[in-house]
């Protein structure tokens, strides 16, 4: 408490937060703080009083010449006369003085429990602090150990890359040795040539032989060293699946668009009989056969 006043209290808390109720405490403890400000001046004016008829006393004496004895009369007379209002004066400022000493040990216990507080939230700040900087660090550290655990497997992976790269580069070399090795020899190179020319020759007496295939058709095809005779017939029966398929589908759109036509046509019929009869909705009569 020494040199802290209502004053200086704002000025020490700027910055912090204010809870509610110590705003509260705080408020009580400026109430008490000013009644013993406006108590003291009534007690200095009552020692004002005091001495200024302590300097009354004294200016007549002095003006009336008088001894002390005289002026202890005097003085005795007129103290007797006031007697009653220095006694009440006395017990208001007894009074006060009680209430003082009472506001002063409440203004000390509040304003002891207010440091308890304000030491408490400061050391659960601190600990708030210390907790969050520390689970920083840690979230940090394991985002730097996850990061380079992911550098290293992309490092992994390229090294990976450029080595299937290295081999296909090598794998694509061979091929083209091979390919050059394998254009290089004219036994096969003419055995190649001879097989394609017995198959023209074979296709050209072919012909000769069945004038009546058209030359447009499959049968003289120059893939058959390539595709397989039962891969042609497969590919046939393919096409002829889908043809069918789309037959079919064609021949329920035309039906169904014809379903349409007729039941539009059948509605067109039956409100034309409505307006050339004269009567909507009625049924006709059926003539009853006759009875023998």
């Amino acid at each position: 408490m020494n040199g802290m006043h209502a004053g200086n209290m704002p000025a020490a808390m700027v910055g912090l937060p204010t809870p509610a109720g110590h705003q509260a405490e705080l408020n009580y403890i400026y109430g008490l703080v000013e009644e013993l400000s406006r108590q003291l001046a009534q007690n200095q004016r009552a020692l004002e009083e005091v001495v200024s008829g302590v300097g009354k006393v004294r200016g007549r004496a002095r003006s009336q010449s008088l001894t002390n004895d005289e002026l202890l009369n005097a003085a005795g007379e007129e103290l007797k006369n006031q007697d009653e209002n220095i006694d009440q004066l006395v017990s208001v400022l007894t009074e006060a003085l009680e209430k003082a000493k009472f506001s002063r040990d409440a203004n000390a216990a509040l304003l002891s429990q207010y440091s308890q507080v304000m030491y408490s939230m400061l050391k659960k700040f601190h600990e708030y602090k210390a907790k969050h900087v520390q689970d920083v660090a840690a979230w940090h550290h394991s985002y730097r150990a996850q990061l380079a655990e992911a550098r290293a497997e992309n490092s992994r992976l390229r090294e990976q890359i450029w080595e299937m790269q290295a081999h296909a580069g090598k794998a694509n070399e061979l091929v083209r040795k091979f390919r050059a090795e394998y254009d290089k020899d004219e036994k096969r190179w003419e055995r190649t040539v001879d097989a394609k020319a017995m198959r023209q020759e074979l296709r050209f007496w072919k012909r000769m032989a069945m004038p009546e295939l058209p030359d447009d058709d499959e049968f003289w095809s120059d893939d058959d060293d390539i595709i397989d005779r039962a891969e042609k017939e497969r590919q046939k029966e393919l096409q002829k699946l889908d043809a069918e398929q789309q037959a079919q589908a064609a021949q329920a759109v035309a039906e169904e668009t014809a379903a349409n036509e007729a039941a539009e046509s059948s509605g067109l019929g039956e409100m034309s009989g409505s307006n050339g009869s004269g009567v909507t909705g009625v049924p006709t009569e059926v003539p009853q056969p006759m009875v023998s």
